[in-house]
C-alpha cells in the first residue's frame, strides 16, 4: 500500500485538538495494550527459570528466524539470540527448512503451543475487536493512519540516529 504523505512535511493548526488528544491517548492505550494477560503458568515457569524476560515470549510458529526479525522489528543477530535463548529455555524448537537447508524455522515447542495460541487471542483481542467495530472504509483509514504513523516514528528515529542523539541500546 502507498501512503500519500505529501502534504504531511508542514505542521498545521488543523490538527492542533487531533493532536493532543493523540498525545494523551496514546500512551493510555499502548500501555494498556502492553498489559495484556500473564503468559501461562508452563511459559512464565520456562521463562523465568530460565532468566528471561516477556519480550521473549513473542514467538509464533513455524517461521523463519529472519522472518520473525522481521515482523519483531529486531536485528536478525538479536532474533538469533533470543531465539537460541528460547531454545534451550524449552519453550522453541528450531529446525531446518527442508526445501531450504540455509533456513532456520523456530516452532514453539508442543508442550507449549495450546497454551501459547490461547494467550495471543486473549492478548490480540482488543486489536481485533476495534477492527471488527470499524465499517470497511474507517478501516482502511485507520490502517492507513497506523502505516503513517510507523512511518513518520521511523524517519524521526532515523533523523535522531543520524545527528547522533540517541543512546546506544
Amino acid at each position: 500500500m502507498t501512503i500519500d504523505t505529501t502534504h504531511a512535511a508542514t505542521p498545521r493548526d488543523d490538527v492542533k485538538d487531533e493532536l493532543a488528544q493523540l498525545v494523551a491517548l496514546l500512551p493510555i492505550t499502548l500501555h494498556d495494550l502492553r498489559s495484556a494477560p500473564p503468559s501461562p503458568m508452563p511459559m512464565r515457569e520456562a521463562i523465568e527459570g530460565s532468566g528471561l524476560g516477556k519480550r521473549h515470549a513473542a514467538a509464533t510458529e513455524p517461521i523463519g528466524v529472519s522472518e520473525l526479525a522481521k515482523r519483531l522489528g529486531l536485528l536478525l543477530s538479536s532474533t538469533s539470540t533470543v531465539v537460541g535463548e528460547l531454545s534451550r529455555a524449552g519453550l522453541v524448537q528450531r529446525e531446518e527448512d527442508e526445501q531450504d537447508h540455509r533456513r532456520t524455522l523456530v516452532r514453539v515447542h508442543a508442550d507449549y503451543r495450546a497454551a501459547m495460541a490461547e494467550w495471543v487471542e486473549a492478548a490480540m483481542e482488543p486489536l481485533r475487536n476495534t477492527l471488527q467495530r470499524l465499517s470497511p472504509r474507517a478501516r482502511a483509514h485507520f490502517m492507513e493512519g497506523w502505516g503513517i504513523l510507523s512511518e513518520e516514528a521511523a524517519r524521526s528515529a532515523s533523523t535522531r540516529e543520524a545527528d547522533g542523539d540517541c543512546e546506544s541500546a
